[in-house]
């Protein structure tokens, strides 16, 4: 049995430039990940299961997408095994969700990271991290990103993605209204113009790295008005040092000196029926089963 982290993924700011010949966005964002997320226990088993717990396992089952992108990462995985040689047999999956679905945390490109892991660990030939890693970006443009859970940034259209040293953060609240975001949703209604992509990174300070903004967050607003009122929220408490909208929404964080002024910030966004968690970023050196880009 081996249990691992899928770290909840921020994106403490995120541009969007343009589009590819393809139709695709182009974006250009700053990647941090936090000690807190979803887990996977997986183990070798005479058959394929996959099995999901954890507070928001009913959310997931209500988005009928259940366990696709832990089965699809499996299956995705075990072709690729076989075609280089090696053996990976029938695995027992679990899914303990707790990050919130449609959230903007990429919790489903983060639990299919985490399956490609385990995979690569219970394999009796473990892919090359190259393959690894073209396996990522097949399954989703945020999975690369998820699967080295160390900062980055993040540019086109997701595939590339370069490595940064440590983003200095206090601790981080993350708030949710329980309202799942679809990104596709979001993405389809922004229209341009669009903004420039961020300038050469040198600072390494979240919060002054949060103040480049999220291109999404208008559209999301307008889809989830709660998001201005969580952002309101964070922005009128003098302890909180910045506060933006990850992703494509409806998540927030604001960013605390400490725990302490973290947790106690939690009351006021409960007490509106919002989800919070306070969490601190993982360093950049955070072991990852020795998966790097």
């Amino acid at each position: 049995m081996i249990e691992l982290l899928a770290p909840a993924k921020v994106n403490l700011c995120l541009r969007v430039f343009g589009k590819t010949d393809s139709g695709l966005h182009n974006l250009d964002s700053i990647v941090v990940f936090c000690q807190f997320g979803d887990k996977i226990r997986m183990r070798l088993a005479e058959k394929d299961s996959v099995a999901i717990s954890g507070p928001f396992a009913p959310m997931l089952a209500a988005t009928k997408s259940g366990d696709n992108l832990v089965s699809t990462a499996r299956d995705a995985f075990r072709d690729n095994v076989r075609n280089n040689g090696g053996k990976c047999g029938p695995v027992a999956i679990h899914l303990e969700k707790h990050i919130p679905v449609g959230a903007g945390l990429g919790g489903g490109s983060a639990d299919a990271a985490a399956v490609l892991r385990g995979l690569n660990t219970l394999a009796t030939t473990p892919l090359p991290h190259e393959t690894l890693f073209a396996l990522a970006a097949n399954l989703g443009s945020d999975v690369p990103v998820c699967l080295a859970a160390t900062p980055h940034r993040i540019t086109g259209t997701g595939e590339a993605i370069h490595q940064l040293d440590d983003i200095h953060a206090g601790t981080l609240l993350l708030v949710n209204p329980l309202v799942p975001l679809s990104t596709a949703a979001v993405f389809k209604q922004l229209a341009p113009p669009y903004n420039q992509a961020l300038p050469e990174i040198t600072e390494n300070d979240a919060v002054r790295l949060s103040g480049y903004g999220n291109d999404l967050e208008a559209v999301a607003t307008r889809l989830v008005p709660e998001i201005t009122d969580i952002l309101q929220r964070f922005r009128r408490m003098p302890s909180c040092h910045a506060a933006q909208m990850s992703g494509s929404g409806a998540s927030c964080f604001g960013i605390f000196d400490d725990l302490a002024e973290a947790t106690a910030a939690c009351a006021e966004f409960q007490q509106a029926g919002y989800w919070t968690k306070p969490t601190r970023l993982s360093p950049a050196d955070t072991p990852t089963d020795g998966i790097s880009p």
